[in-house]
C-alpha cells in the first residue's frame, strides 16, 4: 500500500523503521514544507531513498498514486492536513492527539465518513500484543477500584526553553504541553478499559509559554477512580496500576506496555507480559492497512468514540489547567 509520511520528526522515524517490517507497506512518498529537511529523512532511511519529496499537503493529495498518509505534522496542522486529504481519497492514519480539540476532531470524523475513507488516530498502546494480555488479566484483580498511571519524562527541549528559546513543543499555536504529549498514554488506556469517566478535575504547572509542564488529572467513575500524573519538567519511575479488591496490574512504560506484572494481595507476582518487538509502531500500521483492505471504515480498536472520549477530556482537563489554543477560539465561533 502507497503511503506518504506527513512530518519527518522521529516519531516519523519510528514508525518508518516500524512499518517497513511489513510486506504490504511501501513508502510512496514524504512531505515536509522544506525539501531539505525530506532529503536528511530519506538519507536516514537508505532503503527508501526512491521515495517521491513533495513540499506540500497540496501536492500529497493531488497524486493518484498515494492511497493512505501518516500524518505527524504538528499537533496544530493536523484537522486541516486530514480533512485536505480524505477529501481527496485518501485513507489517514493520524498522530495522536488527533486534533487540536474536540470541534476539530469532529471535523475530521464527518470528513472521513462524507468521503467513506478510513480515520484512525494513531495511538500504538491498544495495538500492542501486551494490551490483549492486560485485558485479559483484569479478571484477576477482581472489582476495579484504581487507575494510577504515570508518565514523566524530562524534555530535553525544556533546557532550551530555559535557555530562552521556544521549542514547539512547549507552545500553544503548536497545540502541544504535556498532557497531549505524554498524559495521554496512561489517559487512553484508562478510557480503552474503563470508558468514559463521570467528572474531570485537573490541576497542574502551567510554563510561561502558557501551556502546561506538568499535572495531575483525577476521573471520578461510580465505583472506582483514576488518577493520570504526567511532566515533562521532572523525570518519573512511570509506574502504572489497576488496582483492584484480589490483588493489581503493575506496569512498566505504560506507552509501550513493556513488562505487565499481576500482583495479589498475598504479594505473590506473575509476569504476564510477553517478549517485547523494538518495532511497536508496527502492529497499528499492520492493523490499518488491514481494515484498509477489509474495506473497513472505522477501526475497533482505535475507533472513533474512543477518540472523541479522550479528547473530551482533554478539552475538559485543559479548560482547567488554563491551556488554551488558537484553535479552541475558532471552536466557539
Amino acid at each position: 500500500m502507497n503511503f506518504v509520511i506527513v512530518g519527518t520528526n522521529f516519531i516519523s522515524d519510528t514508525l518508518l523503521d516500524a512499518a517497513s517490517t511489513l510486506s504490504n507497506f511501501n513508502l510512496y512518498g514524504v512531505c515536509s514544507r522544506a525539501e531539505s529537511s525530506a532529503e536528511r529523512f530519506l538519507a536516514n532511511h537508505p532503503t527508501h531513498s526512491q521515495a517521491k519529496i513533495f513540499t506540500s499537503i497540496d501536492a500529497v493529495c493531488q497524486d493518484e498514486l498515494v492511497e493512505a498518509v501518516y500524518i505527524a505534522a504538528p499537533n496544530s496542522l493536523h484537522k486541516d492536513y486530514a480533512v485536505q486529504c480524505l477529501a481527496a481519497g485518501k485513507h489517514v492514519l493520524g498522530e495522536k492527539p488527533s486534533a487540536a480539540n474536540s470541534h476539530e476532531l469532529t471535523a475530521i470524523l464527518t470528513a472521513a465518513q462524507k468521503h467513506q475513507r478510513l480515520y484512525m488516530e494513531a495511538m500504538m498502546t491498544t495495538h500492542l500484543p501486551n494490551f490483549a494480555v492486560l485485558k485479559n488479566a483484569l479478571k484477576r484483580i477482581g472489582t476495579p477500584r484504581k487507575f494510577i498511571g504515570q508518565f514523566s519524562q524530562y524534555s530535553s527541549r525544556y533546557d532550551k526553553l530555559k535557555n530562552g528559546e521556544r521549542p514547539n513543543t512547549f507552545l500553544p499555536e503548536f497545540a502541544n504541553g504535556a498532557l497531549v504529549d505524554l498524559g495521554i498514554y496512561p489517559l487512553y488506556i484508562l478510557i480503552a478499559l474503563w470508558g468514559a469517566p463521570n467528572s474531570v478535575h485537573a490541576s497542574g504547572v502551567l510554563l510561561e509559554t502558557g501551556v502546561d509542564g506538568a499535572g495531575d488529572v483525577l476521573l471520578n467513575y461510580a465505583d472506582k477512580q483514576a488518577v493520570i500524573s504526567y511532566s515533562k519538567i521532572s523525570q518519573g519511575e512511570n509506574i502504572t496500576e489497576i488496582q483492584g479488591e484480589l490483588g493489581r496490574i503493575r506496569i512498566e512504560a505504560v506507552s509501550q506496555l513493556k513488562k505487565v506484572e499481576f500482583i495479589a494481595n498475598n504479594g505473590q507476582k506473575e509476569t504476564i507480559s510477553t517478549d517485547f518487538d523494538e518495532h511497536f509502531m508496527k502492529y497499528e500500521v499492520a492493523h490499518f492497512i488491514e481494515m484498509i483492505e477489509q474495506n473497513t471504515l472505522e477501526s475497533h480498536i482505535n475507533n472513533h468514540q474512543l477518540s472523541r472520549d479522550v479528547m473530551t477530556v482533554l478539552d475538559t482537563a485543559r479548560a482547567q489547567l488554563g491551556v488554551i489554543y488558537p484553535a479552541d477560539s475558532k471552536a466557539k465561533l
